[in-house]
């Protein structure tokens, strides 16, 4: 086989010269071809028994396809099997599946990891926790989170020890607690909800004699004891000096090598339900009403009797002590409960068409780079380095062009690639034929994700496999819908007509795969063209009409922003008003523009002002300012433009860059940055007052509690080496972190309101009964109903009201509502809700929230912020009020009445093309 086609299109985006391509083509090439000479693939031999367990639920969803259609009970049954196989921690099903790693960790006439952690140093909870475990169910434990780091997708058997530590005492406890509830008939959620690792802070001392981490640290060591894993120090094999507080030092990070064959793991992923997901409803007893996320139970139809707790909350966030969503507010859990289970409701099905068309082409796809070669996904990294060394070695030309670790990485990228692709592959031909579900989870935030490989969350080679199901065409079909959307898919065009114009003049005239492939090649999304064109082309209407469109919201950041400052220029920048030319606008080629203006005119030296306005690209301009208003610092922006300009300017050069376009910000975008300041400085005060940060929303309230990390250090002994290992690991305080807060709030208050317009904008479109779903920002629905979209994403950000209520809550829950608890008087909730703050009000509340006996620099940083909100809030209310000025509170609320009336009228005028969601 000849692999110079494909290993010539992966190389394209590569930053060589043409000569050191050639180059590389070669030794790959070579380097591959003896490869497949000269070593047995996996597969060439039948199928190991660990392999035929693995795809098990494949199987099981092949062999079911025989009795399609199957009914309501019978598909409950075959996913009840699947998720045994795939998510459940069962003893038995890991001996069965992983039987060549159980034998490296059971030996005949030695301890068993149970008996192992006996003889260290626990406390006696933790010894109680121990004896909770069978014999050898520890083991066991050890493969599922080894299939948990792996689940069959990467390619690289490195794990930081550090977070192999972390996921190990964490599932022991937990498995623990499980098998403990089951025993004492309690209640699991009670069990779990409790439950935190005794690591730090109140719950142990710091004492040398006991040991912080004590399963997770124990089960590496024995691990490592049963050559199961290596300990290595490096990764790629160079290591960099930093600079860190003055100080430099040489970073040094721990790694676990896996010693096996990782593809041994058995699967262990969140897979696509053939049948309804269970419905989100309360799980607390009685007339209980249910207050945080962790009360309610769906989703799968296991329950959570083994394995790690989180893969089955409706609350994605790890850590939900402090980060959480509180729902306790008027039943508002119903209406949650509603919109999410109508969401995960929504049936899909595999693209047969593509897939067939995929599968017979499965050569040319490869032959133009589109996919890797599914030799690759059968190799292991561990046994191919040494070959790929001895190449680099013997090589003169590559040993000079670049090291090995540049070829190691390079190896090791392009066997994950093609793992996943091969993953992808056999799901979509196990799923096909069924109709299918994605169970929805939510983030602290509010924002809407989906679990697994297999959604619209995913790659570009994913979301094309996936149609919509049971859908009900009124049968108008508007064929421009799907013929711009395709053309959007190949390359931006600047307006809806454009798209429609390149695609009649070159999709239409297409009529053979191999045209629909050159297309596909230069695609920005070469998988999902392929598959739309596909169904263009179909005489099947059922085909085009299950197709899905993806609208994306303009910089919904930026969107929300100008919302809240009532910015009708910024507002035209993000097509939240439509513009005059009917084109689509884009916010970062206006800030690229400016910034050059800008740059040209604050730089000294013409000659460098010259030359980074000549390299400077949207791509870049977004790298930076989108980062900075989530408080992105000077000195790491620095830092990525010396990664991206150091091949034309110097890195003090790369510093005044950075200098400028913070300068910038500051002088261009001065409203957008007194709003975030203002967020920012109220996050500060309630956590210097020792308070989390509330954010509220009219279905939820979220909860924000960032906790200062302590290092704690963990030693092993490296039985390879000879000689001690430290990792430290980073664990939950005491102390809240001002610093991480203050930084955090702009972004999670922007990131909650982005979720609440998404949840509304998925509620109008149920209502409408249509199909939807949602990534965040980005909207996907049929041709049909396409339409709608933009229109309801306008109408729910009018409906949000006034933007100074929204603020005015937000201090009032953060900085007056604590005190006013205390002080049992004062402005009641929804006190501010039309009415400007007085600066006299905000500044009493403000100096209420100052603890007592601090210390006099501390006094001088909260006047310091306490002067901060004030200016910021002054300034605020003027650019949401205009300059009118009124001793009475009420009378400048209405003139920002009036001001946000006229920019609602802007929103709904009608007038141009509704761009603020697009292709």
């Amino acid at each position: 086989m000849n692999h110079k086609n494909w290993l010539t299109r992966s190389l394209d985006d590569m930053p060589r010269k043409e000569e050191d391509k050639k180059e590389l083509i070669r030794f790959w090439n070579e380097f591959y071809t003896y490869l497949l000479q000269n070593t047995n693939k996996s597969g060439q031999h039948g199928k190991s028994h660990s392999v035929q367990y693995k795809e098990t639920a494949f199987d099981i969803l092949e062999e079911a396809k025989t009795r399609l259609p199957l009914s309501v009970d019978e598909l409950s049954e075959i996913q009840k099997q699947i998720e045994e196989i795939t998510i459940w921690f069962d003893e038995k099903s890991i001996f069965r599946s992983a039987s060549d790693i159980i034998k490296i960790l059971i030996r005949e006439n030695e301890e068993s990891a149970k008996d192992f952690l006996r003889r260290r140093p626990f406390e006696k909870d933790d010894l109680e926790l121990l004896s909770e475990f069978g014999q050898y169910t520890i083991e066991a434990l050890i493969v599922h989170v080894l299939s948990m780091f792996f689940y069959s997708v990467e390619s690289n058997s490195l794990i930081r020890v550090a977070s192999l530590v972390e996921q190990l005492e964490s599932s022991v406890r937990h498995q623990a607690s499980l098998l403990k509830s089951g025993r004492c008939n309690k209640p699991f959620s009670s069990a779990t909800n409790d439950f935190k690792v005794k690591k730090s802070g109140k719950d142990r001392k710091r004492s040398k004699l006991v040991m912080m981490y004590p399963f997770g640290s124990g089960l590496v060591q024995f691990m490592e004891e049963r050559k199961l894993i290596s300990l290595v120090t490096d990764l790629s094999g160079t290591v960099r000096v930093k600079k860190k507080k003055g100080s430099y030092f040489l970073p040094s990070h721990l790694y676990a090598v896996c010693n096996f064959d990782i593809s041994l793991l058995p699967i262990k992923l969140n897979l696509p339900m053939v049948c309804k997901p269970r419905d989100w409803t309360s799980a607390c007893r009685g007339d209980q009403n249910p207050r945080y996320l962790s009360d309610l139970s769906g989703g799968y139809l296991s329950g959570p009797t083994g394995g790690l707790y989180d893969r089955y909350r409706l609350l994605s966030s790890g850590d939900i002590n402090h980060f959480y969503i509180d729902i306790g507010r008027e039943k508002n859990y119903e209406k949650l409960c509603l919109v999410m289970n109508k969401l995960q409701g929504q049936a899909f099905q595999i693209n047969s068409h593509w897939l067939k068309c995929l599968k017979y082409n499965e050569d040319s796809f490869v032959e133009s780079g589109l996919l890797m070669p599914r030799f690759l996904s059968s190799m292991n990294i561990k046994d191919v380095s040494n070959l790929l060394r001895e190449f680099h070695m013997k090589d003169e030309v590559i040993n000079k062009l670049c090291n090995f670790s540049e070829l190691l990485h390079t190896l090791s990228k392009n066997i994950q690639r093609s793992r996943y692709e091969n993953l992808i592959m056999k799901l979509a031909q196990a799923y096909e034929g069924y109709h299918f579900y994605l169970p929805a989870f939510l983030d602290f935030r509010g924002r809407i994700y989906r679990s697994g490989v297999l959604h619209f969350h995913e790659r570009d080679l994913a979301r094309s496999m996936i149609v919509f199901a049971d859908i009900k065409s009124s049968g108008n079909i508007d064929m421009n819908a799907y013929l711009a959307a395709a053309a959007f898919h190949y390359k931006s065009f600047v307006s809806v007509d454009e798209a429609l114009y390149f695609s009649n003049n070159n999709f239409l005239q297409l009529s053979h795969d191999d045209d629909l492939l050159m297309y596909a090649r230069e695609a920005k999304r070469p998988f999902q063209l392929f598959a739309h064109l596909i169904g263009v082309t179909s005489p099947n209407l059922k085909v085009i009409t299950r197709i899905p469109l993806t609208q994306d919201a303009s910089a919904s950041a930026y969107q929300i922003m100008s919302y809240f400052l009532l910015d009708e220029s910024l507002a035209s920048r993000t097509n939240l008003i439509p513009s005059l030319d009917g084109k689509i606008q884009d916010v970062y080629s206006f800030i690229l523009e400016d910034l050059k203006v800008f740059m040209k005119a604050e730089l000294d030296n013409n000659h460098l002002s010259t030359i980074v306005c000549n390299v400077l690209t949207r791509k870049l301009v977004k790298g930076i300012f989108m980062p900075m208003i989530y408080g992105k610092t000077l000195m790491s922006t620095a830092s990525d433009l010396k990664d991206t300009l150091s091949r034309f300017i110097t890195h003090k050069e790369c510093f005044d860059v950075a200098s400028v376009c913070f300068k910038f910000w500051r002088t261009q975008y001065q409203n957008t940055e007194c709003l975030i300041r203002l967020i920012r400085h109220i996050g500060w005060i309630a956590s210097a007052r020792d308070s989390p940060v509330f954010y509220r929303v009219p279905s939820f309230t979220t909860v924000q509690d960032y906790m200062k990390m302590d290092p704690i250090n963990v030693w092993f002994y490296d039985g390879l080496h000879k000689k001690r290992r430290r990792v430290t690991l980073r664990v939950s305080s005491s102390k809240r972190d001002r610093r991480k807060t203050e930084i955090s709030t702009f972004v999670n208050f922007i990131h909650q309101r982005d979720a609440h317009i998404a949840m509304k904008v998925v509620e109008c479109m149920l209502e409408k009964g249509a199909p939807i779903y949602t990534v965040h920002d980005n909207f996907i629905t049929t041709a049909e109903y396409s339409y709608f979209l933009p229109i309801i994403y306008i109408k729910v950000i009018c409906e949000m009201g006034p933007p100074l209520s929204i603020l005015n809550e937000f201090i009032y829950m953060n900085i007056m509502k604590p005190i006013v608890k205390v002080e049992s008087a004062g402005p009641h909730e929804g006190y501010f809700a039309d009415k400007v703050i007085s600066k006299e009000i905000l500044h009493y509340y403000l100096k209420a929230n100052v603890p007592e006996n601090i210390s006099k620099k501390m006094m001088a940083t909260w006047e310091e912020r306490i002067s901060g909100i004030l200016t910021s809030y002054e300034n605020y209310t003027r650019y949401v009020c205009g300059d009118f000025q009124s001793p009475n509170p009420r009378d400048c609320f209405r003139a920002h009445e009036e001001k946000w009336d006229k920019f609602k009228s802007k929103l709904i005028s009608g007038e141009g093309n509704y761009y603020c969601v697009h292709y």
